[in-house]
């Protein structure tokens, strides 16, 4: 390598934020490529010399996964902003990774359309950082995640080289879908540097209704007769009763529905959902002004340190939520969930004096939840370290962890990525 290839970095000052590091690792080193092939030539400098990666988007998720073994490098991808190509009549885009996820969004209304993804955050959040977390938000229970609306990836690896899956159209050759390695991968087997998705169009109206339940029965057999219904609201949210004094609705347990699409349409579920709700006990709440940003932002709260997700069977949402409520009530808990797609959170606060009894607890809900349902899960999205030195934040990964370990001796056989960040430490 040449002395003109060679990428620039930056010593980091005391004094600069990213000093501050990740789960108490400081890096060394800062830099900002310009480009996707910065980017690459970057990563391969720093595998040649054995130093550790962690790339950044707008920081925002950066507490997800196990403590990282060693960090000498953030890659910063604030550079990487651009718009490289928009189809609007095709309903397609592609975008760099560096891009703000609300600057995206604003490019989009002006053509009247949406990428629909909404997760917590989305104002700091980038492109790149939403798609590497496969964060998403209430919306999900209509469009999916971002596993189901990116259609192609542009990846810089290790070993210098930029490589590309999938395309900019919604029909795709037929082939392995190797997007899906880098959608929740934490930027540990690449870095993603240009995404293509797919879009919707706005809805022309839409509407938010919050419904309140005395019981959790009551709340669960209304969430079942939704999901079973074709009133096909956009999004279902369960909150409990703290999650709910916290959007501003009072402690009680409340259902809250999203609706959207032409006029006539969001009036009859307006109108045929509150009756829904009204045969399973459920009263309506007349003032939902300003509610769904409150809603769809419970994840955002500075002093609960605290946050883990819950994945359980649809039919499981409300009992899972009152569990969690319950087990963690030592610890302010707020539990909601996106009832519609089984998916349950709960924020709190922990303290360092309980670390054990907290990571006991924790295990023994992990252990409750799959002797209820083997595939449910429980991760720990955000925790103080000294209760991450005490639990796998990720859980049992189960007979797939030597098929993700290979994958990685493949695609980042030095483990400059993320070392020790992903499941099983990989």
């Amino acid at each position: 390598m040449s002395s003109l290839e060679l990428p620039i970095w930056d010593a980091i000052a005391p004094g600069d934020p990213a000093a501050v590091g990740v789960d108490g690792v400081v890096p060394r080193y800062h830099a900002r490529p310009a480009s996707p092939e910065g980017v690459a030539t970057l990563l391969r400098a720093c595998a040649e010399r054995g130093l550790a990666v962690l790339p950044r988007g707008g920081g925002t998720r950066l507490g997800i996964g196990n403590p990282l073994r060693s960090l000498d490098l953030v890659l910063d991808t604030g550079a990487l902003d651009a718009v490289v190509e928009y189809e609007s009549a095709d309903l397609t885009i592609t975008v760099q990774a560096g891009m703000p996820l609300a600057r995206l969004q604003a490019v989009l209304a002006e053509q009247g359309q949406m990428l629909p993804l909404d997760p917590p955050a989305e104002t700091a959040s980038t492109v790149g950082g939403v798609v590497a977390a496969n964060a998403s938000g209430p919306l999900r229970y209509a469009f999916g995640t971002a596993r189901d609306l990116v259609l192609g990836t542009r990846v810089a690896n290790t070993d210098g080289t930029i490589t590309r899956a999938g395309g900019k159209v919604v029909k795709n050759v037929a082939g392995y879908d190797l997007n899906k390695l880098h959608v929740g991968g934490l930027g540990c087997l690449g870095v993603l540097t240009e995404l293509s998705f797919k879009l919707q169009p706005l809805p022309a109206s839409t509407r938010t209704l919050a419904l309140r339940f005395d019981t959790v029965a009551a709340q669960a057999a209304f969430l079942a007769a939704v999901v079973r219904s074709n009133l096909g609201p956009l999004a279902i949210e369960a909150l409990g009763p703290t999650a709910s004094g916290a959007a501003g609705l009072g402690e009680r347990r409340h259902v809250v529905l999203r609706l959207g699409g032409y006029p006539h349409a969001v009036e009859r579920q307006a109108s045929d959902l509150p009756k829904l709700a009204t045969n399973h006990g459920g009263h309506l709440v007349e003032n939902a002004d300003g509610l769904w940003d409150r809603v769809r932002n419970l994840q955002v709260q500075p002093a609960a340190n605290l946050l883990v997700k819950a994945g359980v069977p649809i039919s499981a949402t409300s009992a899972t939520m009152e569990q969690l409520q319950e087990r963690l009530a030592d610890f302010a808990p707020r539990v909601w969930g996106h009832a519609g797609n089984g998916v349950v959170y709960a924020s709190a606060s922990a303290d360092d004096e309980r670390t054990e009894t907290l990571a006991e607890l924790l295990a023994q809900l992990r252990q409750e939840l799959r002797g209820v349902d083997t595939s449910a899960s429980l991760v720990l999205l955000k925790a103080p370290l000294a209760l991450k030195r005490h639990i796998d934040v990720w859980g049992d990964a189960g007979d797939g962890l030597p098929l993700m370990r290979s994958v990685k001796a493949a695609l980042d056989p030095t483990s400059t990525l993320n070392p020790g960040r992903f499941v099983g430490g990989i």
